[in-house]
Order: structure tokens, then sequence, then C-alpha cells
């Protein structure tokens, strides 16, 4: 029997509203949620023991890692690709350092809850 998949989502973000809109956004998408933390180093920690499918890192993390370095670091040590949101990267970086950013068809819970959330299709 095929089950479908499901994502696990790792959430780093120290906004509490746009954390709940966004867990309610991916919840109803059908992902499962881990998170928010808001230090990058509690997010390495929880990807060593959850193995989430993929992280959403929407605002700046605290600690000595950037929201760049951090998503390098997931995806290094622990094979999880990051979407690092606009509001996680310091003022005059451009968007276009995200390290990934999921293709059409890819991970289509996330593109609907992130696309739900912004009022309009992720480019």
């Amino acid at each position: 029997m095929n089950e479908a998949s499901v994502d696990t989502v790792l959430i780093v973000c120290d906004d509490e509203k746009y954390s709940a809109d966004l867990i309610s956004a991916l919840v109803d998408g059908g992902s499962n949620v881990v998170g928010p933390v808001t230090r990058a180093n509690m997010a390495l920690a929880l990807a060593a023991q959850t193995s989430p499918t993929v992280a959403i890192v929407a605002r700046p993390p605290t600690g000595r890692r950037d929201a760049t370095a951090l998503a390098r670091e997931l995806m290094d040590t622990w094979g999880v690709r990051s979407l690092v949101l606009e509001g996680a990267h310091p003022e005059g970086r451009p968007p276009e350092d995200r390290p990934w950013e999921p293709a059409p068809g890819e991970f289509p819970g996330l593109r609907a809850a992130l696309e739900r959330m912004n009022g309009a299709p992720l480019a």
C-alpha cells in the first residue's frame, strides 16, 4: 500500500504571530511541524533529533550563525534543505542569496501554505 508522504517542516522564527500563522497553514496543508525555534543551535539540534524534510528560516536566527550559514549547515550536516525567506536576511542582502527554493511541484503543501500566507504564488 502506498501512503502519501508527509513533509516535516522545521521552523526558525522569533515572531510568535507569524509562526502561529505559518504553523496553521502548514498543518492545514498536511505537513508536520517542528518548532518554532529562534536559535540556530536549537534548529541544528532539532534537525538531528527529528529529521525534518525541509526547514523554513522566516526570521534571522539568534546565535553565531546568520540565516544563510544556518541553511548551509543544515544541508551539509543533516541533508535538510532550507527555504530562507526575505525577512530572515539582514538589511541590504539581496533575496538572490537564498541557498534554495522549492521548484514548482516540489513540496506542494509547503508551497500552498506559503502562497496562502503571502496572498500570491511563489516565484
